[in-house]
């Protein structure tokens, strides 16, 4: 007897221990089975959201595209703008006052002359000049030793209480004319 109560106990053990084992294997598989899921989850979510950041990153490069074109063209009618404007400027009369003399050391400046503000409501008497040459485009040519001086002598022509303004005069170079001997200078024209 002592040894059947023995192998029933050994297999009553054996059965036990056999149930925990699959008690312990099948509670594993499930939390393995739920991690994966979780994963799952967490894996879609992130890929949901890479989607997302790439329509956002495609949106982005096709607006930046876009405003590089408008930019493109923006530039190309400013460079159109200004070459018209310039040939306008270029094209249009422009009447040119001399001050000083063209003597030996003295330095071309130019500078550009326009009506104040309230040029029409200006007493016609004040004018140094009729109100019709300012239609169109005045340049200053001075002759001066320094730039200082051109300026000085352009607030002595041109004053604001005359109607006009002056811009800073500019030195304008002067190229020797001739066959290699300096018998002289001529202006560049601008």
């Amino acid at each position: 007897m002592n040894m059947d109560t023995f192998a029933l106990a050994l297999l009553v053990l054996c059965v036990g221990a056999l149930g925990l084992s699959v008690v312990y294997e099948a509670s594993r598989l499930t939390a393995t089975g739920s991690r994966k899921a979780l994963l799952r989850r967490k894996l879609e979510a992130q890929a949901a959201d890479l989607a997302t950041l790439s329509r956002r990153i495609e949106d982005a490069q096709a607006e930046s595209t876009s405003r590089q074109e408008s930019l493109d063209r923006l530039t190309a009618e400013r460079g159109r703008l200004t070459g018209l404007i310039a040939s306008v400027k270029a094209s249009k009369i422009a009447l040119v006052h001399e001050i000083g003399d063209a003597q030996n050391g003295a330095q071309r400046f130019e500078s550009e002359l326009r009506t104040v503000p309230d040029f029409a409501r200006l007493d016609p008497r004040r004018m140094l000049f009729a109100r019709a040459i300012w239609d169109r485009r005045n340049i200053a040519r001075v002759w001066a030793d320094t730039p200082d001086a051109a300026a000085a002598m352009l607030q002595r022509a041109f004053s604001e209480r005359n109607g006009v303004l002056s811009s800073r005069p500019e030195t304008i170079p002067l190229i020797p004319v001739g066959s290699g001997t300096n018998d002289g200078a001529r202006p560049v024209s601008p």
